[in-house]
């Protein structure tokens, strides 16, 4: 019997993300081989990717995407466990298909060398991004249960909740907010202090301070911004200053011209 075009893009994908996976580390050679596809059989791919279908997220990473198929490779060849191995494969497909679309449109032209290198600093960027904290790590996409329209506006709110920073390689994170324990100015840069990671915060302090306000982050000085929250203890020195000891067992200095609004604020029952 004839294979419909759909049923023979899907085997075509298939041929291809089974090529990829013999590779290593899989996760790229997934990339690499999503993009030949997209390259060798654009209109095939183009009927697999990129028809109107309108999927819930979820729905298309286990139907088009085939993700527990490539599951199993990631997480053995890396030896993660299934939801870091989940969360690798997420983030690389939604770049791999970035890719592959703007090739079958014509959108722009790439190399091979430049594919091969932009997947590999994107790979990096991932593992880089898979060992920091789990508080400081954000997902590309919600959480594959969010479907409901309310849930996914909820979840896009939330996002308010992150600030972009940068470590030292220059590669972007977004932090969480309740991960950072307070924002220091040095000289003309901005950083943000969470228990295990500095990240460089490419704003001006007083900016970096309208964001923040509403989630417990008070001035300690002209160059600080702490977290309420995160504050343990606070020790009277004289001249009307404090010594904040921070949830990491750090401390800094609160100045005379903030101490006190400090100290009422962590009197506030509401905190």
């Amino acid at each position: 019997m004839e294979l419909s075009m759909q049923e023979e893009a899907k085997l075509k994908y298939e041929e291809y993300m089974e090529a990829g996976l013999k590779m290593f580390p899989p996760f790229k050679g997934y990339g690499i081989k999503t993009i030949q596809f997209a390259i060798d059989e654009l209109e095939l791919y183009r009927i697999h990717f990129m028809c109107q279908c309108d999927m819930f997220t979820s729905d298309f990473f286990n139907e088009r995407v085939e993700i527990e198929k490539i599951l199993p490779y990631v997480r053995d060849s890396l030896e993660l466990n299934n939801q870091d191995a989940r969360w690798l494969i997420t983030n690389m497909v939604i770049y791999t298909l970035g890719i592959g679309s703007l090739l079958v449109n014509s959108t722009c032209i790439m190399s091979v060398e430049e594919i091969s290198r932009s997947l590999g600093s994107v790979c990096r960027g991932l593992m880089m991004q898979l060992k920091a904290p789990e508080d400081e790590r954000v997902e590309t996409i919600p959480d594959q249960n969010i479907k409901e329209l309310g849930r996914i506006e909820e979840y896009v709110k939330g996002k308010k909740n992150m600030i972009i920073g940068y470590n030292a390689d220059r590669e972007m994170f977004q932090i969480r907010l309740d991960a950072v324990l307070y924002f220091e100015a040095v000289g003309e840069k901005v950083f943000a202090y969470t228990k295990q990671h500095v990240y460089e915060i490419r704003q001006r302090l007083y900016q970096v301070e309208e964001q923040v306000k509403p989630f417990a982050f008070i001035r300690a000085s002209k160059s600080l911004l702490v977290s309420i929250k995160k504050i343990s203890s606070v020790i009277p020195e004289s001249g009307g200053r404090g010594r904040l000891r921070m949830m990491n067992g750090e401390t800094i200095i609160a100045s005379r011209a903030y101490y006190k609004e400090i100290i009422d604020t962590l009197k506030d029952p509401v905190l």
